[in-house]
This record gives structure tokens, sequence and C-alpha cells, in this order.
């Protein structure tokens, strides 16, 4: 090789030498514009939470839903994670269950699906509760406009709690035609619920309705007893019922 050859491929260079540079330029050039990307989404006010909108609210307050999400305000939209802020929404009392959105460039977008009240409860110190149909405990809002069911723990009652978790599952277990009837239920345990039922004449039934085994089964049995003579319908044992 002459000295001019060794001079023309010194300048020039090999060619797969400039490949390679121009990949570590644009790869460089790549990641430049990335990370600006990446810091621009983090740090530009107009990509930051200003606004939280939410929607399907009834009893409960806006107020405490305004507590959970409010720190979220002035964060970055893109660190915002809607599945954790959800789950907090939903320890809020009256909420069943919450779904959270981003919504760019600067709204979280929240909706909320409340507990049904269905009953209240009388606790043996005489205070009373708003209760869904689990059981679960909601705030005093929720019977405003509701029609619950009068529950009560009876005198005397050794386990209380036991009594009111029966009662909720023989209430949430009514057919509409029964439930719409029942003027009070009460239990002393889990074993003895009994609820009064208000008829269309005007007269009233006993439901001697036991422990919470079989409770949809009961309420069928019920319903079909309803026209049967007597005051008293025991289905305790739903599968050998007895009317007196």
């Amino acid at each position: 090789m002459d000295a001019a050859d060794r001079f023309r491929r010194a300048v020039v260079g090999q060619p797969w030498r400039r490949r390679r540079r121009a990949l570590i330029i644009a790869a460089l050039i790549t990641f430049v514009l990335v990370a600006g990307a990446g810091i621009a989404v983090l740090t530009v006010p107009a990509l930051q939470v200003r606004t939280v909108a939410v929607s399907g609210l009834g009893y409960v307050q806006e107020d405490a839903i305004s507590q959970v999400t409010d720190p979220e305000v002035g964060t970055a939209m893109a660190l915002v994670r809607p599945g954790e802020l959800a789950n907090r929404i939903e320890q809020v009392p009256g909420v069943e269950t919450a779904q959270v959105e981003r919504s760019w460039p600067d709204t979280i977008t929240v909706t909320v699906t409340e507990r049904t009240p269905i009953a209240q409860l009388t606790r043996l110190d005489g205070n009373t509760v708003i209760l869904d149909a689990h059981g679960v405990a909601l705030p005093d809002a929720a019977a405003q406009d509701a029609v619950l069911m009068p529950l009560a723990v009876g005198e005397g009652a050794r386990d209380p709690e036991g009594a009111a978790e029966a009662m909720i599952e023989a209430a949430s277990s009514l057919p509409p035609e029964i439930a719409d009837g029942v003027r009070g239920i009460t239990a002393t345990s889990p074993n003895d619920v009994t609820m009064t039922l208000a008829l269309e004449n005007g007269a009233t039934k006993t439901v001697v309705w036991g422990d919470a085994a079989d409770a949809e089964l009961k309420g069928k049995v019920v319903a079909a007893l309803l026209d049967q003579p007597g005051t008293v319908i025991d289905v305790s044992s739903p599968v050998a019922p007895v009317t007196r």
C-alpha cells in the first residue's frame, strides 16, 4: 500500500467505524430527548394535578373524599397511581368502590359507588348504627330518604355482635315482597333471630328465623307460607317449616 492510500484511509476511516460513530451519536441524542421529556413530564406545571373531579356521591360528603385526594394536588400526573388512590378512597365510610383515572393534562377523575343502606341496628346500649347488606357501618347521613329495616339486639344478649350479624344476614336475604313488610327483627344470639311482618290486610305475623344458615331458602319458604293460617311461621328448619 503506497503512502497516498494510507493517507486516504486515515482521513476517510473504515466504514464500520463510521457506522459505530453514527450509532453512538444517535443513541446519545435519543437519550437526551427521552431524559428531557421525562424531566418535562415530572416538572412542567401544566402536567401537574390541578383538579380532582368526583362523581357518584350521595350521602358521602365530598370533604371526606377530599381529605384523601388533596395530597395529590400539585403532584406530577405521571406519578399518580390510580389503583393505590382508589384503594385509599374505598376506606372512606360509605364508599363501596372507587374508580380513579388520569385525565390529562391536569385532572384526576374519581367515580364513587356508595354502599346501600338496608337496616338500622339498635345496640344494647341504645345507640343506633346504619348498616349495609354486609353489616358495614355507614355514616348517619345514609339514613336520609332510605327505607331501613329496624334491627335490635335483645336484652340479655351474650353475643350481641353475633346476633347483629345473623340479623343482617336475614335482612339481606329476604325477597322484596317480604322485605317491604318487615317491621322489626330481633335477636339475642346468632341462633334466635325473629322478625315481625306486616301483612296487606293489616295483620302481623311472627317469623321464627333461627340462625343465619340457609337464609335464601328460608326467605323463599316464608314467602310461600304467608297466606297460610296462623300468626307464626317457623323456618328455623326450612325443610320442615311450621305454621301455627
